[in-house]
């Protein structure tokens, strides 16, 4: 059996890196915006949340979390018309797509199962995204990710200690440290470096 390579010249060659960096500095830019949008909607869903609670502007505030659901409907599409527009996509992109993919279908088994965890969940969830923050702070080689994931760890050992009144309020500030700080350094990083 005959096969074909083809030895490539080096402007071949180097056509072919500057396109794998181009890719690259895409697809962070993508990255940039998944933790702005939900550093920005965690955050003011949570802290809206607090305020309806604490001043007891209505009888369920928690209705406000329905507010995920198109925002999770407004990144697949962002994500989606993004992911169509790639020629090439590295198996460090798919480990870090699966790993945020995991992440969903575990928050929607938490949303599912809450009445069976009391309905404090928030802790759960802390904790769901520290893991995949994490492995994102990784895999871009992203320090402040990595940092973004200890807090929201922190706030997940927090949150079983402070009064459930308070708990939105934790929730804004974890997520404005955990995901809006990382995302904005993310950006300068990306701006830096474009």
């Amino acid at each position: 059996m005959e096969t074909n390579e083809k030895t490539l010249n080096p402007e071949e060659s180097l056509k072919i890196i500057n396109e794998m960096i181009s890719s690259a500095k895409t697809n962070l830019s993508d990255k940039i915006f998944n933790f702005l949008f939900w550093g920005w909607a965690i955050a003011l869903i949570s802290l809206a949340h607090f305020i309806v609670s604490y001043l007891n502007l209505y009888k369920n505030p928690d209705l406000l979390w329905l507010l995920i659901f198109p925002g999770v409907i407004i990144v697949f599409i962002y994500n989606y018309k993004k992911g169509r527009s790639r020629k090439v996509i590295s198996p460090i992109e798919r480990i870090h797509f699966v790993t945020w993919m995991a992440f969903l279908i575990s928050y929607f088994l938490v949303l599912f199962f809450m009445k069976e965890l009391n309905y404090q969940i928030t802790s759960l969830i802390f904790i769901l995204v520290a893991f995949a923050t994490f492995i994102s702070g990784f895999i871009l080689k992203f320090r402040p990710l990595i940092f973004g994931a200890v807090i929201f760890w922190i706030g997940a050992i927090i949150s079983f200690y402070i009064n459930y009144e308070f708990l939105q309020l934790l929730s804004f500030v974890i997520t404005s440290l955990g995901f809006l700080v990382p995302g904005y350094m993310l950006k300068n990083y990306n701006k830096k470096n474009a």
